[in-house]
């Protein structure tokens, strides 16, 4: 999102290590170390003439990839609890956690905006939220999932509720999809390698 004029300043700070300030003609040295992230593919941005292909490899140093919650989901339920006892305690409300049938929304929403969207979304429950646990009506229409939520009480602990879920969801997505693998990966919106460890983890044979 960098404009290319303040792209073209900002590869001569780095290459010169030094810069001039507004309505000076003195260069002043500066000698620090820029960390710089982005949520889009700069190749692309290159090709599209939108990003400096010099200030890329400049940047592009040390090259650290995060996954996506989406290719993360075990750590989904860590998050929301982390961010359910954060709100709570902000406005002194008697929350016990979050129910299975929310959880598992949250597991399987396609988080467009990561980790800061998820925690708008535990505040905004948080809010809305009347009872002792967050259920799904506390969340977005979006999160209306399709799915059928038997009686809870014969459902185990949320850990076997999740993979059961998960199980169930990637069998179906493979059944959809002729049990093509890539298809279905896509379908998922995973990495085709993430696909592959949840057939593991969940022991779903193909």
């Amino acid at each position: 999102e960098l404009p290319i004029q303040l792209q073209v300043k900002f590869l001569r700070v780095l290459q010169e290590k030094e810069y001039t300030p507004v309505g000076s003609t003195v260069c002043i040295p500066v000698n620090v170390r820029f960390i710089a992230s982005t949520n889009r593919n700069l190749k692309d941005e290159i090709s599209e003439g939108n990003f400096r292909e010099d200030l890329y490899y400049r940047l592009n140093i040390v090259e650290i990839n995060m996954p996506t919650l989406k290719e993360r989901e075990e750590d989904i339920p860590l998050l929301a609890d982390h961010f359910l006892d954060k709100y709570r305690k902000e406005m002194n409300k008697n929350l016990k956690g979050i129910d299975s049938e929310a959880m598992r929304a949250l597991i399987f929403y396609n988080w467009k905006g990561e980790v800061r969207e998820l925690e708008n979304i535990i505040e905004r429950a948080v809010i809305f939220s009347k009872g002792e646990f967050i259920t799904l009506k506390d969340l977005p229409q979006s999160f209306n999932v399709n799915t059928t939520i038997t009686d809870i009480t014969q459902m185990g602990s949320l850990d076997e509720s999740v993979k059961k879920f998960e199980r169930d969801y990637i069998s179906k997505a493979l059944e959809n999809n002729d049990f093509d693998k890539e298809k279905t990966a896509e379908f998922l919106q995973v990495g085709l390698s993430t696909l592959y460890r949840k057939l593991k983890e969940l022991d779903i044979k193909v």
